[in-house]
């Protein structure tokens, strides 16, 4: 499996980027300016162990995710079971928090995956890496302002905000 890491800093509290994170797990679209859509799968509600949720990138290609282990307010992972992204075998995620202040976090997520054929690590590693750095910049922009980041809109929040 390919391991890849990435850093935001978030102007919150630890407690109010669990919720939107974790809690609000199916909901990811609103500050996941790659996601067309998302929602949770088999009734559930909230984020929680074992929750599913539907994720949309465009009108063909999605992914199932659950979450399989959680660590208290602290890290949770998620593992992608069902997609049809090309040239994708397995990937899953881990997220952790740490508080560096009473109101700022730093979020970490710890991507793995692996493809096929596997020389297709080297043209997806990149791809792969600009979408995870606009959720994360998208998350950060959703819990310092309230406002959604999409598709749409993302250039230009993106040369405001930064």
């Amino acid at each position: 499996m390919n391991k890849t890491e990435f850093k935001e800093v978030v102007n919150a509290s630890k407690e109010k980027v669990w919720e939107v994170l974790f809690n609000q797990y199916g909901d990811i679209h609103v500050h996941n300016p790659t996601m067309k859509s998302s929602n949770y799968m088999h009734n559930a509600t909230k984020g929680e162990l074992n929750c599913v949720r539907h994720c949309k990138f465009t009108d063909k290609l999605n992914l199932d995710e659950k979450i399989t282990e959680v660590n208290e307010i602290d890290s949770f992972t998620v593992v992608v079971t069902k997609h049809n992204l090309p040239f994708v075998n397995e990937m899953s995620a881990t997220y952790e928090l740490a508080s560096i202040g009473d109101e700022m976090t730093e979020i970490r997520m710890t991507s793995l995956n692996s493809f096929s054929p596997s020389f297709m690590k080297y043209l997806m590693k990149g791809q792969l890496g600009k979408s995870i750095k606009k959720h994360l910049f998208g998350m950060k922009y959703y819990l310092e302002t309230g406002k959604t980041v999409s598709k749409d809109n993302y250039s230009e929040v993106i040369k405001e905000y930064k």
